[in-house]
């Protein structure tokens, strides 16, 4: 039954399947509500912490515990050489967006599911759902930029302009990670494997990325394979403009970007396609 639903869902739409408003354009209704997601966003963030002895600080435990847990294998124990930059900003700088990345993508899996409530009651884009988990996790993310700053003062890491470029490459990650969400949460209706799944390809994806290590340590003759992953790019850009005061590597950055923008125009797509049968399976 659920096969059958997926497969006519994704199939060509019935002018019937959508309320009348909806033909006025998917992205002008979801800007119309744009103040739904501001709320959404707010009750996230308020939910998350209530009842919390310790708050808001839960979100800067994680990047700085992954740090400081990093910091004593790799600095002590495997004994990674990161130049001339002390491990723990070497990778702090990494580890505060990817906990962005890796909270964002696991909130946004099952985003709709936690809002069945909402879903089967009243009509609005159900897009609203996956945008709001994202945007929710950047008040983390802004939180863990505050401790950043003392760190670098404290290791003496001297910016220069390049710190600028941070926001375009982390606008391609926020990119990236809508794109993966729609995916996700949508998916996650039809199979709930998806939920199982999501702590393994976190895990997976980081050891695949550059956040505890250099790219440097990557051989040369696996570096076009292993930059496929964007969020590579995205990681050794991050760590060229905070800490080394260099351009980001614009081959790959710009790979990042395209498969970005396309994977996100799919995963809409793809949500949208979807979205008639979500009630349904709910």
């Amino acid at each position: 039954m659920k096969q059958g639903l997926l497969d006519r869902s994704i199939g060509t739409e019935a002018a019937d399947d959508w309320p009348e408003e909806k033909k006025l354009g998917a992205l002008r209704i979801l800007w119309q509500h744009r103040e739904l997601i501001h709320s959404l966003v707010f009750r996230d963030i308020r939910s998350r912490y209530k009842q919390s002895v310790l708050g808001i600080a839960w979100a800067l435990l994680q990047p700085l515990a992954m740090t400081a847990v990093f910091t004593v294998v790799m600095s002590h124990i495997v004994k990674i050489d990161t130049g001339n930059i002390p491990y723990p900003i070497f990778v702090y700088v990494t580890m505060l967006p990817w906990t962005f990345f890796a909270g964002g993508l696991t909130h946004g899996a099952e985003c709709l599911v936690g809002n069945f409530n909402l879903i089967t009651k009243i009509y609005f884009p159900r897009e609203v759902f996956p945008i709001s988990a994202i945007l929710g996790k950047t008040v983390d993310l802004g939180l863990g930029m505050l401790v950043l700053a003392p760190l670098l003062i404290y290791y003496h890491i001297h910016m220069t302009w390049h710190v600028l470029l941070a926001a375009p490459i982390l606008l391609v990650q926020i990119c990236l990670m809508l794109g993966v969400a729609f995916l996700l949460s949508s998916w996650n209706l039809f199979y709930r494997d998806i939920r199982h799944g999501m702590p393994l390809l976190t895990q997976v994806w980081m050891y695949m990325t550059p956040i505890i290590y250099p790219l440097s340590l990557v051989p040369k003759r696996y570096q076009s394979a292993y930059m496929l992953n964007p969020m590579a790019s995205i990681m050794d850009s991050f760590r060229r403009v905070v800490l080394q005061g260099q351009m980001p590597d614009w081959r790959y950055l710009a790979y990042a970007a395209c498969f970005s923008a396309l994977l996100l125009m799919i995963g809409y797509r793809v949500f949208k396609k979807l979205e008639p049968a979500f009630a349904e399976m709910i």
